[in-house]
């Protein structure tokens, strides 16, 4: 009797186990995780360090310190938000300088509007940036402003944590001075080398 009730109590576990693997199988059936890296909603804050080129005022690569102006420096902040996995919009606020032959300063100050496409390999993120806005331009007592400015740019960062990633990047400035009096018109490129970090929340 003892050996009959011992079956049965094990049979009954084993049947029971067995409905419960099933459910569970069909609970998960046609049901798969997906994880990416973005999604719609997110947004990070960025901050970088530039080093940057004038690249058609004379002299030669890398300092140009025999043309009318040299390599100069910059920083940038910027807030972008995701609106798919892999679009963002966002809008960047830079201050640069540039040294000139007087040894004078030549600096800027652009706010640009950037629409982001930025394909993804495991941790690594490859975002290409189309910007377009207008800067503060100031050489002397002159201000320009609201001066046109386009910017493209490309760069490469890795996702250390889900809240930070590090990365390069390279951009081309472009930044033209129109005046009633086309003599004085000029037309500003410049090209940048960027590292930088980004807090994603």
């Amino acid at each position: 009797m003892k050996k009959i009730i011992a079956i049965c109590c094990a049979f009954f576990l084993i049947s029971t186990a067995t409905v419960f693997c099933q459910e569970e199988e069909d609970e998960s059936d046609g049901f798969a995780v997906e994880y990416r890296m973005n999604e719609p909603g997110d947004q990070f804050i960025n901050i970088g360090l530039m080093v940057t080129f004038p690249l058609n005022f004379g002299g030669s690569f890398p300092l140009y310190r025999e043309g009318q102006m040299a390599t100069g420096g910059a920083g940038t902040i910027g807030y972008h938000r995701f609106l798919t996995s892999w679009l963002a919009l966002g809008f960047d606020v830079s201050f640069g300088y540039n040294p000139t032959i007087g040894e004078n300063m030549f600096t800027y100050v652009p706010f640009v509007l950037c629409l982001t496409v930025q394909p993804s390999i495991k941790k690594f993120e490859f975002p290409i940036t189309m910007g377009i806005g207008a800067a503060v331009e100031t050489y002397l007592s002159r201000t320009y402003f609201p001066g046109l400015v386009l910017k493209p740019e490309a760069g490469v960062y890795y996702r250390v944590t889900p809240s930070w990633s590090f990365g390069a990047k390279g951009n081309f400035m472009y930044m033209p001075q129109w005046y009633d009096n086309s003599d004085y018109n000029d037309y500003g490129n410049f090209a940048s080398i960027a590292i930088g970090a980004r807090y994603h929340f």
